[in-house]
């Protein structure tokens, strides 16, 4: 079992202690979190969904982010971490809770954004944590076979489940 599904294994046995149902508003990660979390027996009672929002219009109208923050800060913004968490939450009323990312992994990113991710959590009717990550531009077991863009993406998710877990326990 890999890091990410030991990650995954984890945020299941949390979900299950505590009873919360999670969904999830994915950009970067293309909606590998709710695919490793999907992987686990018996998830079905608290996952919920994933809303997979890769391009901004789809972010406008799925999740309902306001259109003039996709264009300035930009889709790589706190502001959009939030909205996302607030917009998958409102049209997924059986969650508990959301987790929302946002980010850009590379390659050719603007130097200022290149690893920059916004990861979003949010417990119904609390106020919405919204953290920033810099991925590292080198991971030791990146090869050309393993890009730099799938290190960073195997990373996030595990960053991302252990941020659930840890804000679930306070």
């Amino acid at each position: 079992m890999n890091e990410h599904q030991q990650a995954a294994f984890a945020l299941a046995e949390t979900l299950q202690k505590t009873g919360q149902k999670i969904v999830f508003a994915e950009s970067c990660t293309c909606g590998l979190l709710a695919s490793t979390l999907g992987r686990v027996p018996g998830i079905s009672l608290y996952l919920c969904g994933s809303a997979v929002t890769y391009q901004n219009e789809t972010k406008a109208r799925w999740l309902e982010v306001e259109r003039d923050v996709l264009v300035a800060p930009g889709p790589v913004s706190e502001v959009v971490a939030r909205q996302m968490v607030d917009g998958v939450l409102r049209s997924t009323p059986q969650a508990d809770l959301a987790a929302s990312v946002t980010g850009h992994l590379g390659p050719n990113a603007e130097e200022e954004l290149d690893g920059v991710v916004y990861i979003g959590i949010g417990l119904r009717n609390e106020p919405v944590v919204v953290d920033r990550i810099v991925l590292p531009n080198e991971y030791p077991h990146c090869t050309t076979e393993m890009p730099l863009r799938i290190c960073r993406i195997e990373d996030l998710v595990c960053m991302i489940f252990n941020m659930i877990r840890e804000r679930l326990a306070q």
